[in-house]
């Protein structure tokens, strides 16, 4: 699926995502952004990749030190996004192809969208480009594990009418095809030390469905 259609399904579910989000994880969405942010570096620019509804950039808070930024590629979401973090800055834009200048960001970060990147090693080269030295990429996300396919499962059949009601038949299959294309911890570490980055901390939540993982560019 093409990222036109990606970010159509996201903008008519814009209004919804929040809540959706925070129902299906019974509220641990929240705790795993604070996680992130405090493994990340405590000031510099930040740049929110597939920021959705902004909500990483406003748990950072109006105090952090450094602009904050996030892209995607669904207007509808960045519409909720501004209204939720008047003071950041947001644009449609991909992770392939950021559009800013070498060495612009000290954080890049994504809350559940990493599975969703189409190229994940150009993203990952995208990153290098815009981060400083010591920059650090900070990933949330549902990551392959042994209860992938239970999860799978439960998506086609318990849940799916729920879900179907909720969003419709075919974004309901995006979601699950999603989980299809997600990577266990250790095939996303070997993507990024290929690419000149170290895995400085990493962590699994949510009865190990949920990876938590930062990364640091070394070269």
């Amino acid at each position: 699926m093409g990222y036109e259609n990606v970010a159509d399904i996201f903008s008519q579910i814009s209004r919804l995502y929040d809540r959706f989000l925070s129902t299906a994880t019974a509220g641990q969405v929240h705790s795993w952004q604070r996680e992130l942010i405090s493994r990340m570096n405590p000031y510099g620019n930040w740049l929110d990749v597939g920021t959705g509804t902004g909500e990483v950039l406003k748990k950072l808070g109006d105090r952090y030190e450094g602009l904050r930024v996030g892209i995607d590629p669904a207007f509808g979401m960045l519409r909720v996004a501004k209204g939720k973090c008047p003071d950041c800055f947001f644009l449609q834009a991909l992770g392939e192809e950021l559009p800013f200048k070498d060495k612009s960001f000290k954080n890049v970060s994504l809350s559940l969208v990493f599975r969703h990147l189409q190229d994940k090693e150009r993203f990952i080269e995208e990153a290098k480009r815009v981060l400083e030295e010591g920059g650090k990429v900070g990933i949330i996300d549902i990551g392959r594990f042994r209860g992938t396919p239970v999860l799978l499962f439960l998506m086609r059949t318990i849940l799916k009418p729920v879900g179907s009601l909720l969003f419709g038949k075919e974004k309901w299959d995006f979601f699950i095809h999603s989980v299809e294309e997600s990577y266990s911890l250790e095939e996303v570490r070997s993507i990024f030390e290929g690419k000149g980055f170290c895995l400085e901390y990493s962590n699994r939540r949510f009865f190990g469905v949920v990876q938590v993982a930062v990364f640091v560019r070394t070269a």
